[in-house]
């Protein structure tokens, strides 16, 4: 697109893939967690012979982020080689194929090889946003757009909860898997194709204006940030605030998918909440985190200050979750449960802006990879450890989601540790 000088600054990035990558993750995450629910059905229990196995039933969880942490490991090469939109069509045909073999399953032993699988080709969505928004967006809005596709993994849960309940109640649990996957083509392929190309220069929608707009601000980021530092991986790898970011990232994804995994079982098993309940103001309460997590994406915009942001939410929630289990009322229990369920959001979102502040542009594709695959296949345990924790306390729940406080009291101390450092990180890009 060409334009005349003065010309109106467009808003491509914001309209068209901003919206993408909001629905990458949205799609991703119903695919990644429809296993909740499904878990909750006794005739999928039955079919697969998993009454009473709580560890068993965790594996399953467990199992998708070992594919998944492995899977982002190799991704984040094959986004900085292939560029991000090229790679998400890869993964999303990869994982739509995936979940409908999970649909014709016959045996558990079957359902972990096909979840393995369906981990390792999700793998590629948080280098693929995170590349996109690293290209697309200058450093003052980058907390923003984290926090806004990051936040698709809320909507997912939401989403989630009636969707996969509705299509259990209409034809089974398999059902779930044929939809999913179908969904996943049809939905995220013509956007691919039409709305997110790799870069603004390539857009034939975002004009010379906001073009520049991109590029103005983190231009001189490398130079300024890291001058003197060498473009090679190493280098970031033996920066001591990687692995810390890398440990709260392990944090955030035990703290997501050990609640999310356990939630709906807790709420039908131990709280007495009608399995159909579900579908219905459960699922609608999964939107009150989302609120929280963009506020305070905005608000680590404004103070360049995203690992205090992580502070502050990891002891708050420390709190909440320990809360959910000890009050006597079953509406408040879900309503602690839910809030809590912004912070993983928020982990996320911070944790990518930190991401962004210390590698490469031309790292930042491999830096999320492994970042976040680490964090996947450390995280990836908890649901598994919570299931564990469960059967050695005889289903009470305490001590199982009390393992998720004390993961969060660590992330108090492993924020802060950063929090200087990500101070002078953040202006100095901004500058």
């Amino acid at each position: 697109m060409t334009s005349m000088p003065g010309a109106k600054r467009t808003a491509a990035r914001w309209l068209y893939v901003a919206p993408t990558l909001f629905m990458l993750v949205v799609v991703n995450q119903l695919d990644k967690t429809n296993i909740a629910v499904v878990l909750a059905d006794r005739k999928f229990l039955s079919d697969m012979t998993l009454m009473g196995q709580q560890a068993r039933m965790g594996f399953l969880s467990t199992i998708f982020f070992i594919g998944y942490g492995g899977g982002l490991l190799v991704w984040g090469f094959v986004v900085d080689h292939l560029g991000p939109r090229r790679a998400a069509m890869f993964g999303v045909c990869g994982w739509a194929l995936t979940t409908m073999w999970c649909a014709v399953s016959h045996s558990v032993s079957e359902l972990y090889a096909a979840r393995f699988v369906l981990g390792l080709t999700e793998g590629c969505i948080w280098p693929v946003c995170n590349t996109y928004a690293r290209r697309w967006f200058p450093i003052r809005e980058r907390g923003r757009i984290q926090s806004l596709w990051v936040n698709g993994n809320q909507v997912g849960l939401a989403l989630g909860l009636p969707a996969a309940t509705l299509l259990i109640s209409l034809g089974g649990w398999r059902v779930v898997f044929w939809a999913l996957g179908a969904g996943s083509v049809l939905v995220l392929m013509p956007m691919l194709l039409f709305l997110a190309p790799d870069t603004p220069a390539q857009s034939g929608r975002a004009n010379r204006e906001e073009r520049e707009h991109i590029v103005s601000l983190p231009a001189t980021e490398p130079e300024e940030i890291h001058a003197g530092r060498s473009i090679k991986l190493g280098s970031l790898l033996a920066n001591f605030e990687f692995w810390v970011v890398t440990l709260c990232h392990v944090g955030a994804v035990a703290t997501l998918f050990g609640l999310t995994t356990w939630i709906p079982t807790y709420l039908t098993q131990v709280r007495g909440i009608p399995f159909s309940a579900l579908g219905g103001w459960v699922a609608l309460s999964y939107t009150l985190p989302i609120v929280v997590s963009l506020g305070l994406g905005y608000f680590a915009d404004r103070t360049m200050r995203p690992a205090l942001v992580g502070t502050l939410t990891s002891a708050v929630v420390a709190a909440l979750i320990l809360a959910s289990v000890a009050v006597s009322s079953a509406i408040a229990s879900v309503l602690l449960l839910v809030t809590s369920l912004a912070a993983p959001m928020i982990y996320g979102a911070m944790n990518a802006s930190i991401m962004q502040s210390l590698a490469l542009p031309k790292q930042i594709g491999r830096a999320t990879g492994i970042f976040v695959g680490i964090g996947n296949l450390i995280g990836g345990l908890a649901p598994t450890i919570i299931g564990f924790l469960i059967a050695h306390f005889r289903g009470r729940y305490l001590g199982a989601f009390g393992f998720i406080s004390v993961v969060n009291l660590a992330m108090v101390i492993l924020y802060f540790s950063i929090d200087s450092k990500t101070v002078r990180c953040g202006l100095a890009s901004a500058k």
